[in-house]
């Protein structure tokens, strides 16, 4: 699987209903995207970025997303976003039963020395003790292998029920909309 991201930097007074509204509308294009495993819609309104996050069941459905008319829609309306991408390690649904509201996307450098199977094995506990907070709807364990860097992506019930976090670097965002097929992944 690989999650991707982009990130775009709203301009200085822009409306952010329009934000609302395209997630609104767009959200409906994305029901039952073949490979489409999860897309979480973000928003931070502090930082006025607009970022959502998917994960994809291969790499070619991935590819085909970004020369879609879906993508298009973005590039037309924002300009192209540099996208990021990771392999997925591991994700977890945790609760079900509400509609995630906060997102947190944490960044961790890997150190050279660092043994990566000890590194995994150490996160997969985490994420196995995480699951377990009624407040946790999503979690994911991504690995950047040109950056030498983990990142976490999760989804809470709120801003205050969320878990503090200590990583190297930790972007938070209101979360707009989301999709996701439930389960382990």
């Amino acid at each position: 699987m690989l999650a991707m991201q982009y990130s775009i930097e709203l301009p200085i007074g822009y409306d952010t209903s329009l934000i609302r509204g395209r997630v609104e509308h767009r959200s409906k294009l994305f029901e039952g995207r073949a490979g489409l495993v999860h897309k979480s819609y973000l928003f931070s309104d502090a930082d006025k970025i607009y970022a959502p996050f998917y994960i994809w069941s291969d790499v070619a459905q991935a590819r085909d997303f970004l020369f879609d008319d879906l993508f298009k829609g973005v590039i037309e309306t924002f300009r192209r976003p540099r996208v990021r991408s990771w392999m997925v390690l591991q994700s977890v649904y945790g609760n079900q039963s509400f509609k995630p509201g906060f997102a947190i996307r944490e960044a961790d450098m890997i150190a050279p020395e660092d043994n990566l199977e000890k590194l995994f094995a150490h996160e997969k506990r985490a994420q196995d003790a995480l699951s377990a907070d009624p407040n946790l709807h999503f979690h994911s364990i991504a690995l950047d292998a040109e950056r030498w860097e983990l990142v976490r992506h999760s989804l809470w019930r709120d801003e205050a029920s969320a878990r503090k976090s200590s990583a190297d670097c930790v972007q938070t965002y209101d979360v707009l909309h989301f999709q996701g097929s439930g389960g382990s992944l």
